[in-house]
């Protein structure tokens, strides 16, 4: 079985990931380099050699392409995880702040997220619809929304998993509950020494 998460960052993706960990699927994470393959036909070759060692993918730039996964497999199993568009600014400023990464650049077009909060916005706001719309009454779809159904139960359920964990979903990885990111000085510092360090600009 192949299952693509293609929700944006930011939105469970992590925690996802451990849950397929513990039910023993094997996680791809983010890879900069599709973003760089422009021919179709070697970026799906480099993607189908991705795949013969992995059942998932996820993080970014892997959303972009889901119309081309679905072309490559189309009975394979997509989730969308979904976050409300406050909360999920919100998390990515605290997150990313001022940093500039190449990547995302190339995603949003913008320097970082910090002060460009509406182009964010739009362009995850815009990805849902349309996976939402590509995906419409295709039983392999399944959105997996924050602080309602992101439980064993209900992605144990979709991928046809007899054997449901008993113990609590798991939480990613990530700051999110840490004081200090909270702090827009703290934020700007933390950019500032990252541009730096990688030598972004």
């Amino acid at each position: 079985m192949k299952i693509f998460v293609i929700g944006f960052h930011k939105t469970g993706t992590t925690s996802l990931e451990l849950a397929l960990n513990r039910l023993g699927f094997n996680v791809y994470g983010g890879d900069q380099k599709l973003l760089s393959i422009k021919n179709v036909s070697e970026r799906q070759k480099y993607i189908k050699n991705i795949l013969k060692q992995y059942n998932v993918v996820q993080d970014m730039p892997w959303p972009l392409f889901y119309k081309e996964l679905y072309e490559m497999f189309p009975d394979s199993k997509f989730i969308l995880t979904y976050r409300s568009p406050e909360k999920w600014i919100k998390s990515v400023v605290q997150f990313f702040a001022g940093i500039k990464f190449p990547l995302h650049q190339k995603i949003y077009g913008v320097p970082c997220a910090a002060g460009y909060e509406d182009i964010y916005l739009h362009k995850y706001n815009a990805h849902n619809q349309e996976v939402l719309e590509f995906f419409n009454g295709n039983s392999n779809f399944l959105v997996m929304e924050a602080g309602k159904n992101f439980d064993y139960g209900t992605l144990c359920g979709f991928l046809e998993v007899r054997a449901i964990p008993s113990e609590a979903f798991p939480h990613g990885r990530n700051n999110s509950k840490r004081l200090l990111p909270k702090f827009k000085w703290y934020r700007q510092l933390r950019s500032y020494y990252w541009n730096l360090k990688k030598g972004y600009n």
